[in-house]
């Protein structure tokens, strides 16, 4: 049930959060409590659900794709922190030719590889476009978060290939950003209003 209710996190954030914005708007008649407290309710949905999603990964342990979907507590919610070695087989989007997904192949089975540029997509889209052909069929070593839920994926964090390269991705990044974002950007409409 839990599980359910962080899924779903940002949407319930801003609903609670609309809700109140009108009960104290109806006591103080400030017209930014009903614009500020959604957003700042959902920018701590958004907060709370990239915490559950992408925790810490400094002791990621070293592991295979069969032992990743072998886990029966597997979720497409709780990111596993996860090192996997293998071989680029291809990109996350056969035939697209700027898809800045991959794919890994281990000696037990394959694994979708999702990036994410700290420049938003469209450094997704550069990326796909400029390094990523370079990539495929090397021997790499990924460390991200591994998410189970119709398909596997990992959430990448950094692909480091034997010559050396080094790729590193911000899902985290993004979620802090606009989370925050939102927070400040409701505290801003509340104190802007009330004057």
């Amino acid at each position: 049930m839990l599980d359910i209710v962080l899924y779903g996190a940002e949407t319930i954030g801003f609903f609670a959060g609309l809700a109140i914005g009108f009960i104290l708007f109806s006591n103080s008649a400030n017209l930014g409590l009903i614009l500020g407290a959604p957003l700042i309710c959902l920018g701590l949905g958004i907060l709370i659900k990239a915490f559950v999603m992408f925790p810490n990964y400094d002791q990621a342990p070293a592991t295979d794709v069969l032992t990743l979907m072998s886990d029966p507590y597997a979720s497409p919610l709780r990111g596993q922190p996860a090192k996997i070695e293998g071989s680029l087989i291809g990109r996350g989007d056969a035939g697209y030719k700027f898809g800045s997904d991959l794919k890994i192949q281990d000696r037990n089975g394959m694994l979708y590889l999702h990036y994410a540029s700290r420049f938003g997509p469209i450094g997704n889209f550069l990326f796909g476009m400029k390094r990523v052909q370079s990539l495929i069929g090397e021997q790499v070593g990924a460390v991200g978060w591994f998410h189970r839920g119709i398909m596997p994926w990992m959430d990448l964090i950094q692909l480091q290939s034997e010559n050396g390269t080094i790729v590193n991705s911000y899902h985290r990044f993004w979620s802090m950003i606009l989370g925050g974002g939102a927070v400040f950007l409701g505290i801003f409409t509340i104190v802007s209003l009330n004057s």
